[in-house]
């Protein structure tokens, strides 16, 4: 399958969704916090269970969680350890360990997973806030332009023309 029919496949499963347009909203918030944060093996139970328990939509969320894909992996990560490291680490860079034992090895993946998921979770919150703003702006829009065309092909003028015809 490729890229082109993927997106429209979303596109139009977005497009049918029912419900409250602040829930589909809070759904792609979640999805996309929860999919950029450093959670990868995790993503999908995560988005699931939490859209559960905070009652929102649990497909927006699903597909929130497409942020992180194969092509923004790497330069998220990147940027979230670098902004945890700021954080955190205060200007104090990991560096691998002069001696190699268990102690130094968790120490390193202690602090270095730390700053990870704390830059995660800074680098999140603002495109969670934009997703759930655009998201809900896109839902009322594409009701009310469903509505608005609904409304003209029913529309009936009060005063029908009369049937053009021989006139007599």
């Amino acid at each position: 399958m490729n890229f082109r029919r993927t997106v429209r496949y979303y596109w139009l499963n977005f497009r049918r969704l029912q419900g409250n347009p602040q829930k589909l909203a809070w759904g792609m918030a979640l999805g996309v916090f929860i999919g950029i944060t450093p959670t990868i093996p995790f993503h999908t139970v995560a988005v699931l269970t939490l859209a559960a328990i905070l009652r929102v939509s649990p497909v927006t969320a699903y597909i929130g969680i497409w942020v992180m894909n194969p092509i923004t992996m790497a330069p998220l990560y990147i940027l979230a350890y670098k902004v945890g490291a700021m954080v955190l680490l205060q200007g104090n860079p990991l560096r691998l360990p002069e001696v190699y034992n268990f102690h130094t090895m968790v120490d390193l993946l202690w602090r270095g997973g730390l700053a990870l998921q704390a830059g995660g979770v800074i680098i999140a919150l603002p495109p969670a806030v934009i997703s759930y703003f655009l998201t809900l702006w896109l839902v009322q829009r594409y009701r009310r332009q469903k509505t608005e065309k609904a409304a003209g092909v029913l529309h009936l003028p009060q005063n029908p023309p009369e049937p053009a015809g021989p006139e007599t």
